[in-house]
């Protein structure tokens, strides 16, 4: 069987290709050619820009699950324990609120509170968590694409 070309990559759905050639940007930047560190610095580029777009949303995603956290809790605390009852099921009447309204009122508060807290902490926990991963695989991408360019820099120059 002949060596693979370099210009060309394997059929990984092939049977008979089960180690195959890892592409020019995992291998270290000094032992390519200079064919092989301009893919990779191109494949490095469009990674590394695929990363931030994704580290821009996981952030964005979280700034915007706070947001709708805080304005429903605040939109629950808008609407009072005054005719509690009849604002939930629209019934017009008294303007008076009862204990009963009250008990009701402070109990779905701190329910929501609770179950809202618990469902906030978690969703933000995973964008973070996730926000942290491209975070890391930024810097990752970045700190190769460097390396890249210098050593191209350097066999450019004289």
């Amino acid at each position: 069987m002949a060596p693979p070309r370099p210009d060309v990559r394997p059929d990984l759905r092939a049977p008979a290709t089960l180690f195959a050639r890892h592409n020019p940007d995992h291998v270290p930047a000094e032992a390519l050619t200079e064919r092989e560190l301009a893919a990779s610095i191109d494949s490095l580029e469009r990674k590394l820009r695929s990363a931030r777009r994704s580290l821009l949303a996981a952030q964005l995603a979280g700034a915007l699950i706070t947001l709708v956290v805080l304005a429903l809790g605040g939109i629950l605390l808008w609407f009072g324990p005054t005719p509690f009852l009849e604002n939930v099921f629209g019934h017009g009447g008294s303007l008076k609120a009862t204990t009963y309204d009250v008990f009701v009122w402070w109990l779905a508060v701190i329910v929501l509170a609770v179950m809202g807290g618990a469902f906030g902490d978690q969703m933000l926990r995973g964008r973070l968590r996730m926000a942290r991963g491209w975070k890391s695989r930024v810097a990752d991408l970045t700190r190769r694409l460097e390396d890249a360019r210098h050593v191209q820099h350097r066999r450019a120059a004289p």
